[in-house]
């Protein structure tokens, strides 16, 4: 069945972000905080707004339970206080996603980043804290150049996101009409050749593939 560009609809779904937000917790005399706070014990930053909700990271040196001591422990705690603000944000459940990373120092930015991601929601009954119970050995820690002078610092990235997920009608572009193989309605030769050239390329893509299945 063959279709013309005419006769082509496009939907899309996209997550978006409500609100963002990069907060830097640093911390500052490692061995002395490591310890005073043992197992199950955090430090926790001072709170920072996002989507009109409050945050604070929970740094926990020795773990936040007993079966991650010998961890750091990074935790994302959602702390709306304030009962009023928590209700004018919307609705209870936030869906989140965000990633702690260890900063560089300024002479190691080429280094590779020590990065976690997470997406989690966040809810009234079953919230609060949420993050990564096993983030980095302590002793992988310390050994790193992460830590220096004793101290050390961490990224949290966070985005809110829009739940439900938006669905918007969309006008067909050329890229839309090429995966979907319709027949290019241009009366351009130029563009008539470069419809032919990316059908043959995606076929070639496909053959290949599939002679790798085989190992020929």
């Amino acid at each position: 069945m063959s279709t013309t560009a005419a006769e082509v609809t496009v939907s899309a779904a996209a997550a978006t972000a409500v609100a963002t937000k990069c907060h830097m917790f640093k911390i500052e005399g490692f061995k002395r905080i490591k310890t005073m706070y043992g197992n199950g014990r955090s430090i926790d930053s001072c709170g920072f707004e996002a989507a009109g909700r409050t945050w604070r990271i929970q740094f926990f040196p020795d773990g936040n339970r007993a079966e991650n001591a010998g961890f750091v422990s990074l935790v994302l705690k959602l702390d709306d206080n304030d009962e009023d603000a928590a209700a004018a944000a919307g609705n209870d459940d936030v869906l989140v996603e965000f990633r702690f990373s260890l900063v560089c120092h300024p002479d190691k930015l080429a280094s590779r980043a020590y990065t976690k991601t997470c997406t989690t929601t966040f809810n009234k009954k079953a919230r609060k804290a949420l993050g990564c119970c096993q983030f980095i050995r302590r002793d992988e820690l310390e050994r790193s150049d992460y830590l220096r002078d004793d101290c050390l610092a961490v990224r949290c990235d966070i985005a809110v996101l829009n739940n439900p997920v938006d669905v918007k009608e969309q006008a067909a572009q050329a890229h839309d009409l090429e995966r979907l193989g319709v027949v290019c309605d241009c009366k351009d030769d130029a563009c008539k050749s470069h419809h032919v050239r990316v059908a043959l390329s995606f076929r070639e893509a496909l053959v290949k593939l599939f002679l790798g299945c085989f190992h020929l």
